[in-house]
This record gives structure tokens, sequence and C-alpha cells, in this order.
């Protein structure tokens, strides 16, 4: 009779630890899933601000101008030939292209 007992009692502890131990990886589950539901809005508040930016006024004459290259009366678009451009950044590269390796440049300067 006393085994029964304690046969019984043992089982009933053992469904009483299970139910508390799926409690609580409830309680984690329905944490991380809150944590993910917060981080969801924080993006969606972003993305409806990003919206509101782009659907301006302002932002889209933006685009316009930059690129479609579009113009207000009275305003002149100024277009610099490549070849202009290649000649100023060829002479920044010419010196990139005499820089000496890090070593002889310190060598350099404390041995001259």
């Amino acid at each position: 009779m006393l085994g029964l007992i304690i046969l019984v009692s043992l089982v009933v502890a053992y469904n009483l630890i299970a139910q508390i131990m799926d409690a609580t990886k409830s309680g984690e589950r329905l944490s991380a899933a809150a944590d993910e539901v917060n981080k969801l809005e924080v993006k969606n508040k972003a993305l409806k601000e990003k919206l509101s930016q782009i659907q301006s006024p302002q932002f889209i004459e933006e685009e316009v101008r930059n690129k479609l290259g579009f113009t207000k009366k009275g305003e002149t678009i100024v277009v610099i030939p490549e070849e202009k451009i290649k000649l100023v950044l060829g002479a920044s590269s010419s010196a990139a292209a005499v820089r000496l390796p890090n070593w002889l440049g310190w060598l350099k300067v404390f041995f001259k």
C-alpha cells in the first residue's frame, strides 16, 4: 500500500514538473515572439517614414533633377566633358603611383 502511494506521488510529481517545464518554455517562446514583433514594428515605422519622405514633392524633384537631368525654368545644366574629368583625376592618380611602400617611407624619414 505504501509503495502504491509513493508510486502515485512520483507520477503526480513528474507530471507537475513536466507541466512547469512546458509553461516555462511557453513563456520563453512568448517572450521571443514579443521581441520579434517589437523589432518588426520598429522596422515598419522606419519604412513608413521612408515612404512618406519618398512621396514628398521635394524628394521627387531632387530625384528628377539628379537622375533625369531636368531643370527649372532659367536654370542651366553644366556638363563637364569626360576628358577634363580624366585629366584632373589622372593628375591625382599619378601622385598615388609615386607613393613609396610604407617601410621605405619610414626609412627615409629617419635615415635621410
